[in-house]
């Protein structure tokens, strides 16, 4: 229906179009050409009208109307500026040629419509910028100079020498025609009189004047592009570290100086007649023909523009550079070291970071075990992959649910602080028969999974599969407190299809043995189909004709969109970055998904970008190995970061909360600034949800690849790469991998509770001892800290590969695996977790069996290591006391 419409709009403006141009009728081409118009912004409006919608639903109708309206205006400003720019770069071309003039104000104002459009964001940042208090030392800009103006002002370059451009094609186009029009006046006339000869040389004589107006021009904004390249300099690559080094600060910035005058004298020079005729006895003298002459000239400009630029920008800086500064860099480059040192680690967010040191005791005894059991009692013996393979197979009751992942938190259960693994059984319908993914089927019937698993990390049944808190469907929980009263997961990971709920067609919510039981949706998400208008547009954004005949939709019914979580709160806020971990939460019997949000910039100044390319080396007995991994490349090439807000979507109906926490951070101002009505303070965040709010995983990996080299404070040591580290290394299957970032229950020193913290160990690259570990609080007051500790050097830790090591060296351990490995059956090793324990250090590392003909894992070993003692057995428990020599 609506192709069918589309074509007979088409069709019958064309019509009108054409069969008015043969008839001279103007008015029924008109007619035709508006219906065509018309015809398009109809369509448009309503894919327009569709989402404006959604975000009411949402709540957000202020956020949609001020991007739209931001957009609007810019694209009028932008058309209005590029139009104007280029009325006046163009008046110099003659008269006779005003097409050329219309065709390039024309294209002038559609490009400055399009750069109204895409650089919304930067614009609204410039209109809404902050100040911060840190400066940079080379040309004392705040940082907010770089993250706020300096963007802006290279757009508005951008732009500005794209009109320019434009300007000297349109000029250099009008000189062209008009010397077609010389030469054929002088074929047609055989060479023509004297008078005419004599007007035709003074035509000659001012023929290039638009083309050497905008030559200048254009010139003179490159000069203005070489002036903002100064500030690009707090980015250079030139001296040993990211930012201005020496040659860059005494050589290259005065030289840009240099370059700037220079170039602006030389767009002047081509704009006033008598600084060109100057210029032109010096650079040809002799020249008498004023074609040639002209060339000349203006090859002469850019010529000697290259020139300057290449001698004073590159030749120069490179001498220096090479000559004075690299025999001597660390005496020349330490200061700048420094600077680079300062800003990075506080683009990072390590200027925060509180440096102890661990003593790594060699004492471990019973008695710690008695006085930290929370600590001992939340050990994860639970590899999440090998639990997600476990879930799986026992918990997606049917084959059309689906868990993406196994996520990891902590819940106060019977009064005791336990960390936990839960997981969300989502309905994933591709999973579906073929003969049932039809159309009422994947619309109306099946529309949400339904309830989370959630065990304990250390618990285990005999069988050596997990002990369930939450399981089954409809969700059974062991304690009131895990009762899960709202199990329907409308809106997920795994929720990329739309869906029509409290339809006339009842919605699966669950099995029940050989029946289903159905529900009609109760809630509020999604955007209600009161009306005809509502179908239609929704018909045409869908599911086109076979929706909006369909005698399903009540005008109670809702249709739900965007029900992907990542993509629901990127359309949102489209500015933000996302972590790729949302995680689900139990609260009041409801489910939540909490998701990270980053602020980002490439324009932090003398912060080193971070690179997703992380390259591993250790030595396996003799020989040097490497594992070469791509990290969070979602981030790569950003020099700043902040987990500043925390999104809350409500898996039911829809719901999502913007709440921020890091309310110092510059970027998240100006953003709220912008959308006053988006964001939240972190205090308006529920208090049972802001106890499972965790520090992310990602940007604990992105702070601790840059903390293995910015731990190192002393510029000369950084210089020399004397302490740096990399990821220590595991093995997992068969296949050595670096350790990420994982949670543990830990009490730190001097604390009489434990925390839910997440750490990262480290070892010296090259070598398998660890050298420290970084953690990243969770819990209450504390969240947000950064912690790093570092071994005594002098002592020898072991690190998570060379535990793994003594576990194949351990002569019946090994023998038991390889056994285990030959019989159908494969040995899976769990991750290494280093545990700190006061002031030591306990390794844990389950060890499970899985069938050949089975699904799924079981747990059967558990080895702990302290210093160089192993022990081992089934439970944590057996091995805790075979170390104790029990």
């Amino acid at each position: 229906m609506y192709v069918a419409m589309i074509l007979v709009l088409v069709a019958l403006s064309g019509y009108l179009m054409v069969t008015g141009g043969a008839r001279r009728a103007r008015g029924r081409t008109t007619a035709g050409a508006l219906l065509l118009v018309g015809t398009v912004f109809f369509f448009w409006l309503m894919g327009f009208w569709g989402e404006m919608l959604w975000f009411q639903a949402l709540g957000y109708t202020r956020r949609f109307w001020t991007v739209v309206v931001a957009k609007v205006e810019l694209a009028l400003v932008g058309a209005a500026f590029g139009y104007l720019l280029m009325f006046l770069l163009t008046l110099p071309v003659p008269a006779e040629h005003r097409r050329i003039r219309r065709i390039a104000r024309g294209l002038g104002a559609l490009t400055g419509a399009i750069w109204g459009v895409n650089n919304w964001e930067v614009m609204l940042k410039f209109w809404r910028a902050v100040e911060t208090p840190l400066l940079e030392p080379v040309l004392a800009k705040d940082t907010g100079f770089y993250l706020f103006r300096l963007p802006f002002y290279d757009s508005v370059l951008v732009l500005v020498g794209l009109l320019s451009f434009f300007a000297v094609a349109a000029a250099a186009v009008s000189v062209a025609l008009r010397y077609k029009d010389l030469a054929i006046e002088f074929l047609m006339t055989g060479g023509g009189d004297l008078e005419m000869r004599k007007r035709r040389e003074e035509l000659r004589a001012v023929i290039f004047q638009p083309l050497y107006f905008n030559a200048g021009i254009f010139i003179l904004v490159l000069a203005a592009g070489r002036y903002l390249r100064r500030f690009h300099l707090l980015y250079s690559t030139w001296g040993a570290v990211s930012g201005p080094g020496w040659t860059d600060v005494h050589i290259r910035l005065p030289m840009f100086n240099v370059v700037v005058v220079l170039t602006a004298l030389l767009g002047v020079m081509l704009i006033v007649p008598a600084l060109r005729r100057l210029f032109q006895r010096a650079v040809a003298p002799r020249l008498r023909q004023v074609e040639l002459l002209h060339v000349a000239t203006l090859a002469s400009a850019v010529g000697v523009m290259l020139l300057v630029w290449l001698a004073a920008l590159a030749v120069v800086p490179g001498l220096y550079q090479w000559l004075r500064v690299e025999p001597n860099e660390i005496t020349y480059e330490q200061p700048y070291i420094a600077n680079n040192i300062e800003f990075t680690r506080h683009a990072f967010g390590l200027d925060r970071m509180e440096a102890r040191e661990f003593a790594a005791s060699s004492e471990f005894t019973p008695e710690m075990v008695l006085e930290n059991p929370d600590l001992f009692a939340n050990i994860r013996l639970w590899d999440w992959r090998a639990l997600d393979a476990v879930y799986k197979q026992f918990q997606e009751i049917r084959l059309y649910y689906e868990f993406v992942d196994v996520d990891i938190d902590r819940y106060t259960i019977d009064g005791r602080y336990r960390q936990v693994m839960t997981s969300a059984r989502e309905l994933w319908l591709p999973n579906l028969p073929a003969q049932s993914q039809t159309f009422v089927n994947q619309r109306f019937k099946y529309t949400h999974g339904n309830g989370i698993t959630l065990t304990t990390v250390s618990e285990f049944t005999e069988q050596g599969l997990p002990h369930l808190l939450v399981r089954d469907i409809p969700p059974k929980s062991e304690y009131p407190e895990l009762e899960v009263t709202r199990p329907q997961i409308y809106y997920g990971e795994l929720t990329y299809e739309h869906a029509i709920v409290n339809s006339r067609e009842a919605e699966f919510d669950y099995p029940s043995g050989e029946e289903n039981v159905y529900i009609h949706y109760p809630g509020k998400g999604g955007v209600q189909l009161k009306n005809l208008w509502r179908k239609f547009i929704y018909g045409y954004k869908f599911d086109g004709t076979r929706f909006f005949v369909s005698d399903y939709p009540t005008p109670e019914s809702r249709i739900m969109f965007h029900r992907q979580i990542r993509e629901r709160i990127a359309t949102l806020a489209p500015f933000l970055k996302f972590d790729e971990d949302p995680y689900i939460v139990l609260s009041g019997g409801n489910l939540y998904w909490i998701v990270d949000a980053y602020t980002t910039s490439e324009y932090f100044p003398y912060s080193e970008p971070f690179t997703s390319e992380e390259l591993i080396q250790y030595r396996e007995g003799g020989r040097m190995r490497s594992i070469h991994m791509v990290v969070n490349d979602y981030l790569s090439g950003i020099n700043y970061i902040r987990n500043s807000v925390k999104v809350v979507v409500d898996a039911f109906d829809g719901t999502v909360d913007f709440y921020v926490f890091e309310p110092d951070d510059p970027l998240i101002q100006v953003w709220s600034r912008i959308f006053p009505d988006l964001f939240k303070p972190r205090e308006d965040m529920p208090a049972d949800l802001r106890k499972h709010v965790r520090y992310p995983e990602d940007l604990m990996l992105t702070q601790g690849l840059v903390y293995a080299k910015y731990h190192m404070s002393d510029p000369m040591v950084f210089y020399n790469q004397e302490d740096l580290w990399i990821r220590a290394t595991e093995k997992y299957y068969d296949r050595i991998v670096p350790v990420s970032p994982y949670y543990i229950m830990w009490q730190k020193p001097g604390s009489p509770t434990p925390e839910f913290v997440m750490i990262l160990p480290f070892t010296p690259k090259n070598r398998q001892v660890m050298i420290g570990w970084i953690a990243g609080m969770c819990d209450g007051d504390n969240y947000g800290r950064l912690l790093a500790y570092k071994f005594p050097k002098e002592s020898r830790v072991l690190g998570p590969q060379q535990v793994e090591t003594k576990i194949d060296q351990d002569r019946f351990l090994s023998g038991q695996l390889t056994l285990w490995d030959q019989r159908g059956s494969k040995v899976i090793r769990g991750n290494v977790l280093a545990i700190p324990v006061e002031e030591t250090l306990l390794y844990v590392e389950p060890i499970y069996l899985q069938a050949e003909t089975s699904a799924y894992p079981e747990l059967r070993l558990v080895a702990v290591m302290h210093g160089d003692n192993l022990s081992y057995g089934e439970s944590f428990e057996e091995a805790l006391r075979g170390l104790f020599g029990e």
